[in-house]
Order: structure tokens, then C-alpha cells, then sequence
């Protein structure tokens, strides 16, 4: 028995780093998984994985910038599932020019990240709660926003965007408490960005703390991918409004930040 059995998960943003370690745990607990992103070679190679290993995934090209590819990400879940359980934002973008102040943040940087980080994330969110009102059986909507520490590491807007991520999906908490929609937040830290070329995702066991920050780790894209299957789960029907960061304890000054 998988912790996801049958459920429907909807993955936007499903790239080759922290957005395909998580439909591969997905699947891998069970789950029926869509997964979408702009480049169809990167889903392609994510839905062989889990194909490989048994699962059941459906791909969508598009960019949630787009209502109607938003839409289109939805309606592909019901079309091939029935229903929609589970919606995953890993939706995010606009790190760029970082080392920039404000009045220094050029008009294009400040349309890109307002378009991936808040424009995004309300057109999936919004087809999303539609399709689980319509079905009057809850759901749980997941978004991955950033950390307090990255935000202030990026630009003002970059920090801008994410906090109004995670202030939208509090309220939204708040909104359909009484349809049984849970919204939650993942927050994460510094994370490795390499590729995830193994289907069979499993927690790194590496501990927590440190003596010396040369050999701190960066967070794994496991380690985001366990905290979302709990969220997507059943074992978390009993939360919602709540941001959980997976920052290794940065917040908290229990590790060095460490940058390759």
C-alpha cells in the first residue's frame, strides 16, 4: 500500500530538479500523476521513469502564465482520471538580476517575476478549486514559495512575489476550510539543481547538523519531495495554513549557508 493510492496529483512546473523528484515520489506512493511544464523533453523523460517503474502519468505542455494552459493542466487530469485530488505548485521563476536594488530592477526582470511567481500560481490554483469544488470532495493544494532566507538573499521583487505566494495561499486556507481544501506551503532553502536522473527517489540520509560549514549539504530534491507527499497525503487531513520551511535550519541558524 502506497501513502498515495489513486489519488490524483497535478504537478505544474515539473522540471528536471525539485519538479521531477516529486511526481516520481508520487507515483511511486501510488499516486496518478500529470505532469507540466514548457519543455516537453524534460516531461517526457520524467514520464518514462515513472512508466518505467509501473506508474501511471499524463504530460501536458504549457505554461501556467497562460489561463488556458492552466486550464488545459486540469482538465487533462479529469480527462484521464476522472477527478483531481492533489494540485503541486512548483511553480517559480525570476531569479535574475538579483544584485539588483528596486529602483535598479529593470521593467522585463519585474514583468518575468511577477508572471512565474504570482500570475502562475493563481491561474492554477484557481482551476484547481473550481474542479475540487465541483467535485465536493476536497482536496489539497500544495505550493513551493521560498524560504525567508532565499528571499532575502534575491531581489526585493523576487522576495515580494513569494511572500504574496504564501499570503495568498493562507488566505485561500482560510477561504475553503468548510469545502475541505487544505492549502499548505512548502518553503525551501538552498537546494543542489542538478538533475534527478534516478526514478527511485529516497530520503538522504546525511544528518542535519554539521560541526563545519565545508561540509554542510545543500537540500536534496528528496528532501522536498517526502515533505510534499505528506501534504498531498491523508496523514495531513487535520492541517492546512501552514508553511513548512525545508531550509535544512537556516531560519533558525542551526547550519552555515553554504554556496558552491
Amino acid at each position: 500500500m502506497g501513502r498515495l493510492d489513486n489519488k490524483v496529483i497535478l504537478v505544474v512546473g515539473a522540471g528536471e530538479h525539485l519538479g521531477r523528484s516529486a511526481p516520481l515520489l508520487f507515483a511511486q506512493e501510488g499516486a496518478k500523476v500529470v505532469i507540466s511544464a514548457r519543455r516537453s523533453k524534460i516531461l517526457e523523460e520524467t514520464a518514462e521513469m515513472i512508466r518505467g517503474k509501473g506508474g501511471q502519468v499524463e504530460i501536458v505542455t504549457g505554461s501556467a502564465t497562460n489561463r488556458d494552459d492552466a486550464q488545459r493542466m486540469v482538465d487533462t487530469a479529469v480527462d484521464a482520471y476522472g477527478r483531481l485530488d492533489v494540485l503541486y505548485n512548483n511553480i517559480g521563476g525570476g531569479w535574475v538580476e538579483l544584485d539588483k536594488k528596486l529602483h535598479e530592477i529593470s521593467d522585463d526582470a519585474f514583468d518575468q517575476i511577477v508572471s512565474s511567481n504570482l500570475t502562475a500560481v493563481y491561474n492554477s490554483s484557481r482551476a484547481a478549486v473550481i474542479q475540487m469544488l465541483k467535485q465536493k470532495t476536497g482536496g489539497s493544494i500544495i505550493t513551493v514559495a521560498a524560504s525567508r532566507t532565499v528571499r532575502r538573499m534575491a531581489n526585493p521583487v523576487y522576495a515580494y512575489t513569494k511572500a504574496g505566494m504564501i499570503e495568498m495561499m493562507l488566505n485561500m486556507a482560510e477561504d475553503y476550510l468548510d469545502d475541505g481544501i487544505r492549502v499548505n506551503c512548502l518553503l525551501p532553502g538552498l537546494f543542489v539543481y542538478a538533475p534527478v536522473l534516478e526514478p527511485v527517489v529516497k530520503p538522504n540520509p546525511i544528518p542535519l547538523i554539521r560541526r563545519l560549514p565545508k561540509t554542510a549539504r545543500q537540500g536534496d530534491p528528496a528532501d522536498m519531495a517526502y515533505a510534499a507527499v505528506y501534504f498531498a497525503s491523508d496523514e495531513s487531513s487535520f492541517v492546512t495554513g501552514q508553511c513548512i520551511a525545508v531550509d535544512g535550519g537556516d531560519e533558525v541558524k542551526l547550519t552555515d549557508i553554504v554556496l558552491d
